[in-house]
């Protein structure tokens, strides 16, 4: 077996973690190597492996994960529903002046979501202000009766407000789990071309995925105009920041367990699913000898 079919088999591996199984170039995009590898390579690796990776044309999935392929394509006609809400309610948090970026993340970024799951979002705000920009989306997300918080006992299509840091902390730890949550992100706001200097902070990630290819899609583009400017300097002026800080740290103190709680990224999850899926992703590498 060559790196290439190794690769292969890691990519199909670490995906069917997520129930996930993929398309001829969708194995190319996600394909955990270092090395660039052509597409016309991929095809004849992919022939090689048969019958540890099987098809049905469509899809190419490890042996025995046959009925992954029927789940995803329900999978999918879910998340297409959630994406048109998620498009909505973010068109409305767009209205926050300390707003860079805001793009879609989790299961719904590759349309693998259920129908009973939340709507994740990545959130970058303008600098020292990321208290402020929580503390305006969710009191947007409450209004309108859609966010979700830890006593949600019923979430579907609540938006989770799954990580925000600001424009000068951009750069994320190195590993596998987060490189593919930044590649399979969907942009769907940005101001000031922030999405490019995102994607610039974290070349690293073609240390895991080089054949990775950054969504270029069409989203929601605005630039700083005379209002905009207006609103940040009011909000700098009445230390608005240091406020909902307080506010939000007062109200959250005695819930915090594992979450990352700092003045320039908030990551609001108390469990860390990174951790787990790398752990289980070792233990299979391990196991097939890989």
């Amino acid at each position: 077996m060559d790196n290439r079919e190794r690769a292969i088999l890691k990519t199909l591996l670490y995906s069917s973690l997520f129930g996930y199984p993929l398309k001829e170039e969708e194995i190319y995009k996600f394909l955990i190597t270092d090395k660039k590898i052509e597409k016309t390579e991929l095809h004849k690796a992919l022939e090689k492996l048969k019958p540890k990776v099987k098809s049905n044309k469509e899809f190419y999935f490890l042996l025995g994960k046959e009925k992954l392929v029927e789940k995803r394509k329900n999978r999918e006609k879910i998340s297409l529903q959630k994406m048109k809400k998620a498009k909505k309610i973010i068109k409305i948090l767009s209205l926050i002046p300390t707003v860079n970026f805001i793009g879609i993340s989790g299961t719904l970024s590759m349309k693998n979501s259920d129908k009973e799951d939340d709507i994740d979002i990545f959130v970058i705000t303008k600098k020292d202000f990321v208290w402020t920009t929580r503390f305006l989306t969710v009191i947007f997300l409450l209004i309108l009766g859609i966010y979700r918080n830890r006593n949600s006992k019923k979430y579907s299509d609540k938006i989770c407000l799954n990580m925000l840091l600001d424009e000068d902390h951009m750069k994320l730890e190195e590993n596998l789990y987060i490189a593919h949550e930044i590649v399979q992100l969907v942009p769907m706001f940005e101001r000031e071309d922030i999405y490019k200097k995102f994607l610039r902070e974290n070349r690293w990630v073609n240390n895991f995925m080089v054949n990775a290819l950054w969504n270029n899609k069409n989203y929601l583009k605005k630039k700083n105009g005379i209002m905009n400017d207006v609103l940040i300097f009011t909000l700098n002026f009445i230390a608005f920041e240091k406020i909902s800080k307080f506010l939000q740290l007062s109200y959250m103190k005695k819930h915090i367990t594992r979450e990352i709680i700092k003045d320039n990224i908030l990551r609001l999850h108390p469990f860390d699913y990174g951790s787990y899926i790398l752990r289980a992703y070792d233990k299979k590498i391990r196991e097939l000898k890989l």
